[in-house]
Order: C-alpha cells, then sequence, then structure tokens
C-alpha cells in the first residue's frame, strides 16, 4: 500500500480538480432514468392517435334474454374506451357519411352491414373490418382495446343463445360450462419449483430494467481511464511519473482503482436514478412499485453496477496500455461500450441461465453477462449464485489487470505514436 498510495493520491487530486467532470457523472443516471420514465409516459399521453369507425349497418336485433341489440350501442362502447386511453374517435354513421374525416387515422374500424342481425342469428357470423396503419404502435394498442369490447359483447350474446338453444331443447345446461369446456389454472414457482408469489413475478421484471440501466454508467469510467492513460502521454506528464520509484503494477492498479470509485458514484446514482424511474409511473397508474424493490436487490444492483464499471476497466485498460492514442483507445472504447451494450440488452428479453450450454458458456466469458445474473438471482434468494458471480466477475477482471501490468512497458508507451 506504501508504493500505491502516491499513485491513488495523485489520481484523486486529478479526479477533484475536475468537479465539472464528477457532477456530470454523478447527475447523469439521476437525469436520464427519470427522464425516460416521464417522456415515455408523458408522448404516450400527447402524441396523436386518431381511429375512425364506420358503422354501415346501423341496425338492431333482439335476442331472448338479451334484449335489443344495435350497431349504435356497439360503436358507444368502442368510442368510450378509445376515449378513455386518449385516442381521438370520429365516428360515421350511415346518416351522416359525408361526415368529414381525419387525413390521417392509425385505424379504421368498418362495421358492415347485416352486423347486427349475423351477430343475433344461429346460422351466420358477423364481421367487422379492420384496416391498421403499419408502423403505428398505437393502432396495437387500439386493437386490444377494441377486441376487449368485441370479446365482451360476443360472450353476453353467446350465453343467451346458449340459453335460448337450452329452452328450446327443454335441456338444463350451465352456458360458460358449454361455452368454456376448459378452463386454465395458473400457478406461479420459482426455478427451483417453490411457490412463487405475484410480488416475486414482478420483481423479476424489475431485475431485467435494473440490468439493463447497468448500460448507462459504463460509458464515464472508461472515459476517464482513456484520459489518464493516454492524457498523460499527451500533456508529456507521463515521463516524469515513470521516473519516480513508484513501481509499474501501482500505476496500473492505481488508475484502475481510482477510475473505479467512479464506478461507485455512478452506481449510487443510478440506484437513485432508478428509485426516481419507478416512483414516476407508480404515481401515474398508481401502482406503488417501490415496495417491490429490496434491500437486497438495490444493494446487488450497486455492487453489479461497481463491478461492471470495474470490469470495464480492466477491458480496455491492456488494449489502452498499447494503442498510445486518443484515436486507437476512442475506437476501442466503442468495442467495450458495444459489447455491454449487447449483453445487457439480451438481459431485456432471455433468461442466460436457460441458454444451451455451449451459447451460455460464450457469454459467460464475459464479465457483464454475471452482472446481469446477479441481479437476476437476487430476487429468488439465491445468495450463493450471486456471490459466485461476482467472484468470477473479479477474477476475470484481475486477470485482465494482470494482463495489463505485464504490457506495461516505458519505451512503447513515451515513444508509441499519438
Amino acid at each position: 500500500m506504501n508504493r500505491l498510495y502516491p499513485i491513488i493520491w495523485k489520481e484523486f487530486k486529478d479526479m477533484i480538480r475536475d468537479v465539472r467532470t464528477l457532477l456530470v457523472i454523478a447527475s447523469l443516471p439521476l437525469i436520464i432514468m427519470p427522464f425516460m420514465s416521464v417522456s415515455s409516459l408523458y408522448l404516450q399521453q400527447v402524441q396523436v392517435s386518431n381511429v375512425v369507425i364506420v358503422d354501415k349497418d346501423c341496425g338492431n336485433s333482439t335476442l331472448p334474454g338479451l334484449g335489443t341489440i344495435s350497431s349504435k350501442e356497439i360503436v358507444s362502447l368502442m368510442v368510450r374506451k378509445l376515449i378513455e386511453n386518449k385516442f381521438n374517435v370520429y365516428v360515421v354513421y350511415c346518416s351522416n357519411s359525408s361526415a368529414r374525416l381525419p387525413s390521417k387515422y392509425d385505424l379504421l374500424v368498418e362495421i358492415p352491414k347485416g352486423f347486427v342481425s349475423n351477430l343475433t342469428s344461429l346460422t351466420n357470423a358477423s364481421i367487422i373490418k379492420v384496416n391498421k396503419v403499419i408502423g403505428s404502435s398505437r393502432a396495437d394498442v387500439a386493437i386490444n382495446l377494441i377486441n376487449n369490447v368485441l370479446a365482451e359483447v360476443a360472450s353476453n350474446v353467446s350465453k343467451s343463445k346458449v340459453k335460448l338453444l337450452a329452452k328450446l331443447a327443454h335441456v338444463k345446461v350451465v352456458a360458460d360450462v358449454v361455452l368454456y369446456p376448459i378452463r386454465m389454472v395458473m400457478g406461479m414457482v420459482t426455478p427451483s419449483g417453490a411457490p412463487a408469489t405475484y410480488a416475486e413475478e414482478l420483481r423479476t421484471r424489475l431485475a431485467r430494467i435494473m440490468a439493463f440501466s447497468l448500460l448507462f454508467v459504463t460509458t464515464p469510467s472508461i472515459a476517464y481511464i482513456t484520459d489518464s492513460i493516454v492524457g498523460e502521454k499527451e500533456r508529456k506528464t507521463i515521463e516524469a511519473l515513470l521516473a519516480t520509484p513508484v513501481p509499474r503494477y501501482a500505476l496500473v492498479v492505481g488508475k484502475v482503482f481510482t477510475a473505479s470509485v467512479i464506478g461507485l458514484i455512478a452506481g449510487l446514482s443510478d440506484a437513485l436514478g432508478l428509485l426516481i424511474f419507478f416512483t414516476l409511473p407508480s404515481v401515474v397508474y398508481g401502482l406503488n412499485v417501490i415496495t417491490y424493490l429490496t434491500p437486497g436487490l438495490v444493494v446487488t444492483h450497486v455492487i453489479a453496477v461497481y463491478l461492471s464499471v470495474f470490469a470495464s476497466l480492466a477491458i480496455i485498460v491492456p488494449i489502452i496500455i498499447r494503442s498510445g492514442s486518443y484515436r486507437a483507445s476512442y475506437a476501442a472504447s466503442l468495442t467495450v461500450i458495444s459489447l455491454a451494450s449487447v449483453v445487457f440488452f439480451i438481459s431485456l428479453f432471455v433468461n442466460v441461465t436457460n441458454l444451451p450450454t455451449p451459447i451460455k458458456e460464450l457469454l459467460y466469458v464475459i464479465p457483464y453477462t454475471h452482472a446481469v445474473v446477479m441481479i437476476k438471482q437476487v430476487v429468488f434468494g439465491n445468495v450463493f449464485r450471486v456471490l459466485l458471480h461476482a467472484l468470477v466477475i473479479i477474477a476475470e477482471s484481475v486477470a485482465l489487470v494482470g494482463l495489463a501490468i505485464k504490457l506495461f512497458n516505458d519505451e512503447k508507451i513515451i515513444y508509441s505514436k499519438t
């Protein structure tokens, strides 16, 4: 430590001088995560989404036990549901076929002539025509809402038909049993087979988002270590540092350790940013997501952030030491960030532990994979596996730092092109 301390002290002094950079690093997750939450919620609300409903039937029919059904009533149910979800709805009835319609729409719903008579018939099926504008995410939402309305109408009509037929046949029936002869009873279990709760299911989904958020904290420390090594060379201060009796391993370890502190700051900031990220939807939709974030999950996330940053530094330092120029170092940084992006993006959709062995082992070579698995395993209380994956990241990172020390060469660092 006596040999390592001067380098750490020097790096911290350099870091403290650049207060602006530290503030940006600390505040970036606090800005990005809440901004993502607010912007996604707000933009969904203000996005202009038009749905046109054309009622060409304008008819009604009577079904025993259900009463009169009209196409206008069904349209009203659709309109109410769509307006509740912030859609602009334009309705054209037979009586006002010349009504002015918007030039652009996300969805066009057409109720053909004879729809209601077919709906109450025992021999014909009713058809609704829907034209969806491709590329519109809101069109998919509108289709789901309309399907919900039609499913409710269809269920009521079907039950009335079953009761009518039973009455005509003088048979006692239960309409729900006839219409839904198979019912699914669903339970939830953990990967080990133990019963799981809804809270655990929600935590696994939150863990995916938390794992993906690791992407935002790897960049600052990589930029810092690049400037710390290549920047000193271009500022002509590396020669004075190499002239001191400080061992070369102390130079590498000291710079990596100091840069990793930025990762710790970013980890704490990212954890706080995530709390804000989850709080905002809770306020809007009335679901208190924060209650599902256990202390163990938050602490594991902070540790995973720090280890991800440490791994990033360990991967890039050997490359920076031999590259020597900002341009080459920048290219190497992009490579590392891209590698991290791929792993963290995969974590949103794929359970790594369930992948085939060759693919899983290949991903386990990448330290970021273990950080992702750490966050997901803590949800199930697998503390041993969390520690095991943390140790793997540390082992891989320490090995890469050892490689960097091995590659550290005074002559190549001083005389290589910048």
